[in-house]
């Protein structure tokens, strides 16, 4: 029993030995992943994605199970744009049978996201989908699926799911989802469905968002159509109360209104309210050619000259050159052809609206931005050449 005894004593000391160094080797190994996961990260913050790729790539292939590393990973194939690899990680992530239930939700998420960049709208809408039980992911399970059923103008579900998440988290999502009343009666209009169904998407779209210029505009054309310029003047004024901002959009079809009404001087007294606070180019001209028609040149030019010398802008440029030009040859008629021409070239090459929230600048009128997706933030830009000094 002794003779054993002794020969075994080697052996558990080798045992021992092993034990001791394995264990040492993991906590080597597991230091040099902290390590290595520290420094990636610091790439990340200082902006060195290629580095940080290079970093998590190298991790990836030492050791196949850290899902955190393959996240990671994955997150910044999309960010470079290199999708394909995204979608190749993640999935592969969801597809291990050890993955625990979280990290599994996680790498569904990041995949649906790999899937919008790819623009594969219903492989994302089917993930997200899965998602929307989960209270840790519902949230942004909604709003992917709300984006993803606004660029498939699904607007009914848009608005279905745009109530869901209102709900759950207190965000006000009304001036977004009365857009997309304002989209289903643009839709109901085009297809000939009548004007009181129609109607009722746009005071749907006023109930979520009191605010929706759009709404109002809408209103106001439907009833110019159906001959009740009275009705279409209170919508359109309704515009500028919400936001004088869009004001510009409504001086054509408000003075067509109160001609129709023989109202004129209503529209011109309006007006001239209108341009004690706003000398924007648009209202300029529009006054200076309703003096034209109906008080005659002399009037018209004297507005303009007056108006410039305080508010210069390119379409009061514009008119007043136009009306000069029309007297006839003179000493600078040719002078005036040449400026008549470069106002106009810049007119029609400027941009007309701008973003408020991005800046994103456009020469047609839209009501979601397509660079930053915000909506109600594109609107006309003023048409100042130089404001005077005070």
């Amino acid at each position: 029993m002794m003779e054993l005894l002794w020969l075994l004593l080697p052996v558990a000391a080798a045992s021992g030995w092993w034990a001791a160094r394995r264990a040492e080797v993991k906590r080597s190994r597991a230091a040099l992943r902290r390590a290595d996961y520290f420094k990636g990260l610091n790439y990340l913050i200082d902006e060195q994605p290629d580095q940080a790729i290079e970093v998590f790539t190298r991790m990836a292939d030492v050791d196949r199970d850290t899902a955190e590393v393959h996240l990671a990973l994955g997150n910044l194939f999309r960010r470079r744009g290199e999708v394909d690899r995204a979608i190749h990680i993640h999935g592969s992530l969801i597809a291990r049978p050890t993955l625990t239930a979280d990290k599994r939700r996680r790498a569904m998420l990041e995949l649906g996201e790999d899937y919008l960049r790819a623009g594969l709208l219903d492989r994302a809408e089917a993930l997200f989908r899965e998602l929307l039980d989960q209270p840790a992911h519902t949230r942004t399970a909604l709003s992917r699926l709300i984006y993803i059923f606004q660029q498939e103008k699904d607007w009914r579900q848009a608005i279905a799911y745009s109530d869901r998440l209102e709900r759950i988290s207190d965000e006000y999502r009304g001036r977004q989802s009365a857009h997309f009343c304002c989209e289903l009666a643009e839709e109901a209009s085009s297809a000939g469905e009548g004007d009181a169904h129609v109607k009722a998407w746009l005071q749907d779209a006023l109930i979520r968002d009191p605010g929706c210029t759009r709404a109002n505009l809408l209103l106001g054309q439907l009833a110019m159509r159906a001959g009740d310029y009275q009705t279409a003047i209170v919508a359109f004024q309704a515009v500028e109360r919400q936001d004088q901002g869009y004001f510009p959009e409504v001086i054509a079809p408000l003075s067509e209104c109160y001609d129709a009404l023989g109202r004129l001087d209503g529209w011109i007294a309006h007006l001239r309210e209108v341009q004690q606070r706003d000398h924007g180019g648009r209202i300029t001209d529009a006054l200076a050619d309703w003096l034209l028609r109906q008080e005659g040149e002399a009037a018209a030019l004297r507005f303009l000259e007056q108006e410039l010398r305080d508010y210069p802008t390119l379409l009061g440029l514009r008119r007043l050159v136009e009306i000069k030009l029309a007297r006839g040859e003179g000493v600078a008629y040719t002078e005036l052809q040449v400026l008549h021409g470069i106002s106009t070239q810049l007119l029609n090459g400027a941009a007309r609206y701008r973003c408020d929230n991005c800046g994103f600048i456009v020469k047609s009128m839209h009501w979601c931005c397509p660079s930053c997706q915000q909506w109600s933030a594109i609107k006309p830009i003023p048409d100042w050449v130089l404001r005077a000094s005070a």
